[in-house]
């Protein structure tokens, strides 16, 4: 799922988009809010994270202009300015909800799954028991969930597409390359070292026992399920 991140701090905007990209969205970012809208047009992301203060443009005025235009967007207005004057006038702007910087990043984290979850929830609601068995695991990706034993396990996007990835070449290696381009890791400093931290993200998620792995083994140049 796509994000576009837009803050007037170049710092505050680097943390947000390695926080989103770390949980699996596809993140496209902008300054300013000229450039929100060109990447808004270009790129048609399904969640936009809005900074308020800009210096060319409000981020009250770049909700306006993109709830115009598509009203299915979800838009989160983040901002240092918690008045409930200023929250109404995001609101009204079009905005579906309001968060006060500065944030907790678990925070941020909760709610975009949970927006995400609603997307998917409002555009393939026949596909949310989908499932296929991953070993010992019930995988349901379009639920962003997992289950062992009657026991849930929370998946992010990226979780869901490396493993989709893995079930799909069942028996077969999957290379560091390929899981890199498939995950929006190709972009990294490191593409390869993004791979191997992420896998073993995930098997501390999935694995019984992640340093004894068995869903998700090593092979050559890469990874595989067998």
């Amino acid at each position: 799922m796509k994000v576009l991140a837009v803050e007037n701090n170049p710092k505050l905007l680097k943390l947000l988009t390695h926080l989103l990209e770390k949980e699996g969205f596809e993140t496209v970012t902008a300054e300013g809010g000229a450039e929100a809208l060109e990447k808004y047009r270009q790129h048609k992301p399904e969640i936009i994270c809005l900074d308020v203060l800009m210096d060319d443009m409000s981020g009250i005025e770049v909700c306006r202009q993109i709830r115009a235009s598509d009203p299915a967007a979800v838009i989160l207005m983040i901002t240092s300015k918690s008045r409930d004057v200023d929250v109404a006038e995001g609101l009204a702007a079009g905005a579906n909800d309001y968060i006060v910087k500065p944030f907790d990043l678990t925070d941020i984290t909760a709610r975009m799954h949970g927006v995400a979850q609603g997307i998917i929830a409002r555009n393939t609601p026949d596909k949310l028991g989908e499932s296929y068995a991953f070993g010992d695991l019930t995988v349901f990706p379009y639920a962003l969930r997992a289950e062992r034993a009657g026991t849930a396990i929370a998946l992010n996007f990226r979780d869901v597409g490396i493993l989709g990835l893995m079930q799909k070449n069942k028996g077969k290696p999957v290379g560091t390359e390929s899981l890199g381009a498939f995950c929006w890791m190709a972009q990294a400093s490191s593409p390869e070292k993004a791979v191997h931290w992420y896998i073993g993200h995930l098997r501390k998620k999935i694995e019984t026992d992640p340093e004894n792995a068995t869903l998700i083994k090593a092979a050559v140049d890469g990874y595989i399920h067998e």
